[in-house]
């Protein structure tokens, strides 16, 4: 992979924010040692290695969104979630009922959005420092952010929700966009409608959010949960 530097302080972040990650030498020493996505398969198959919670992050900065989109993650929950930033919020109605013709909705969680919660759903990536400063701007910080949790959450269920994203998040409320310049950021700060994680993301984030525990997750090698 190339970009070590830049990956190692973006996952830094990462772990700065939530714990319990390894040193910057240490994480940038593992970095370098990763050259293909067989790599980054072993990790993912390590529910113990740190570096499994960043897995997705790794793969897009370094192989792209199409691999991304591709890997099959070895370890799988069968809910997800979707996350309504403060400023959306009066879309969550109608969220919820789009959301019931296909899952099984559960009641809205309310949370306070904070640096930690934002990290839990794109820290290590390059557009988290963008979008964390355009909710600092807004003021936003502080405020209630909403939880709709989802089951039954299979692969393929999490394939539709990301079309389901794809067709009706411009829809339901026009993104909030903070030119760079304002930021002080290499990037806009955009903020959606709504967010829900990626097929490699889903297990990941339903921990950062405290939504699922690791016995939780079924080992799609062996077909059964953890015990």
């Amino acid at each position: 992979m190339t970009d070590i530097e830049e990956l190692t302080g973006l996952l830094s972040g990462y772990f700065t924010l939530l714990g319990g990650g390894p040193t910057a030498v240490e994480l940038a020493r593992r970095l370098r040692a990763i050259d293909t996505l067989d790599d980054l398969a072993a990790i993912d198959g390590d529910l113990q290695d740190p570096l499994w919670r960043v897995v997705p992050q790794i793969i897009m900065h370094g192989f792209g969104l199409a691999a991304f989109q591709a890997f099959q993650s070895r370890h799988v929950a069968s809910k997800s979630f979707v996350f309504v930033h403060p400023a959306h919020g009066h879309i969550v109605p109608q969220l919820q009922e789009a959301l019931r013709h296909r899952w099984t909705v559960g009641e809205p969680i309310n949370r306070q959005l904070t640096p930690g919660l934002i990290c839990g759903l794109y820290g290590g990536y390059r557009w988290h420092a963008a979008y964390a400063a355009a909710c600092q701007y807004r003021g936003d910080i502080g405020r209630p952010a909403t939880i709709l949790p989802l089951a039954p959450c299979s692969r393929a269920a999490l394939q539709e929700l990301i079309t389901f994203k794809n067709d009706n998040r411009a829809r339901l409320a026009e993104k909030i966009v903070i030119p760079r310049e304002r930021l002080g950021q290499e990037m806009n700060g955009v903020i959606q409608a709504f967010h829900c994680p990626d097929v490699i993301e889903n297990s990941r984030q339903l921990l950062n959010l405290g939504l699922a525990d690791s016995s939780e997750f079924s080992d799609e090698h062996t077909h059964h949960r953890r015990a």
